[in-house]
């Protein structure tokens, strides 16, 4: 049997393990399941800095557990080491996990190398706003200035500063309009709101994209702003009809327990009625072999966690 990385029932002695300098252990008591003992081994490691601390911290910026590289990273901004800066641009730039890249771009602001600069400016167009404001509070801890308008505006809305971007000079609206895409329907009200502000003709392009938002918030936000545009108002009620519709998380669900694929192929995933057709082949199959109500009992098991997952990922969903 493997070994447990933590003994269970036991807590760690992490002033033991303090004092017999086992960098490695303390770094694995990073991801462990009590706060507490996180942060004693957190305090440790900083305690213990040094040349081997830092290259033991570097080695574990790519372990699997998200909860790790965290620590790992809160770890290394506060030991402000230069020779941390080009993992943690790696995971600045490819990290799946939100909350890594986003502790990843303050540490970056905190250890305040110049050769950061570049991916964290990088990291203003990260698809995650958190990620964004992080990457613009480093940026402006270092005395970044953006160097042309175009940086300004990605600068302001990374910064969440919506009233600064009207007061421009000069306001390029592609930046605006890269940020309709946003996952968070926040973000795109505010930026559908500035574009209607600033009365500029190149808006309409963002039009037919903003009336089509599966967001209430946003969709009202356009009616209201794209007027100021000169968009002609015959031209709102026929983008507002081909706006996305939400779909019912319950039906997804029952149609994924009955019907394994269905509805996935209901929320608009085209492979769901593939997976559907391997669903009924499978029951067939089976059916050959044993009684028929059994394989429908064997699939809808298999089938439950699927329709739990469909109707999680459904009210995860913006809001209409």
């Amino acid at each position: 049997m493997p070994s447990l990385p933590f003994s269970i029932g036991k807590k760690p002695d992490v002033g033991r393990l303090e004092r017999e300098q086992d960098i490695s252990e303390l770094i694995r008591l990073l991801a462990h399941r009590d706060v507490t003992i996180q942060w004693k081994a957190a305090s440790a490691l900083e305690r213990l800095r040094g040349a081997t601390t830092t290259k033991k911290l570097i080695a574990a910026l790519n372990h699997p557990d998200r909860r790790m590289r965290i620590g790992v990273v809160e770890i290394l901004s506060d030991l402000r080491d230069i020779q941390a800066v080009p993992g943690l641009l790696l995971l600045l730039s490819r990290d799946d996990s939100n909350e890594v890249r986003w502790a990843s771009a303050i540490a970056l602001g905190e250890i305040g190398d110049p050769a950061a600069r570049a991916g964290l400016v990088k990291a203003l167009k990260d698809p995650d706003k958190y990620v964004r404001y992080g990457a613009a509070i480093a940026l402006e801890k270092n005395g970044w200035i953006p160097e042309d308008p175009e940086g300004q505006v990605y600068f302001l809305v990374s910064a969440q500063r919506w009233n600064d971007i009207p007061g421009l000079e000069e306001v390029p609206v592609g930046p605006l309009i890269h940020s309709l895409s946003d996952y968070d329907p926040a973000v795109r009200a505010h930026v559908v709101k500035i574009l209607g502000d600033l009365h500029d003709p190149a808006a309409k392009g963002a039009c037919d994209l903003a009336l089509r938002d599966i967001s209430g918030t946003v969709r009202w936000e356009a009616l209201m702003a794209f007027p100021k545009c000169n968009i002609p108002l015959m031209h709102l009620p026929r983008g507002l009809a081909r706006r996305k519709k939400q779909r019912s998380p319950y039906a997804a669900m029952i149609l994924n327990f009955f019907c394994l694929g269905l509805g996935y192929n209901y929320l608009g995933m085209w492979w769901g009625f593939l997976v559907f057709q391997v669903n009924v082949t499978c029951i067939l199959t089976m059916s050959l072999f044993i009684p028929s109500y059994t394989a429908y009992l064997i699939s809808w098991a298999i089938s439950t966690p699927f329709a739990l997952h469909t109707l999680y990922y459904v009210r995860g969903m913006p809001d209409p």
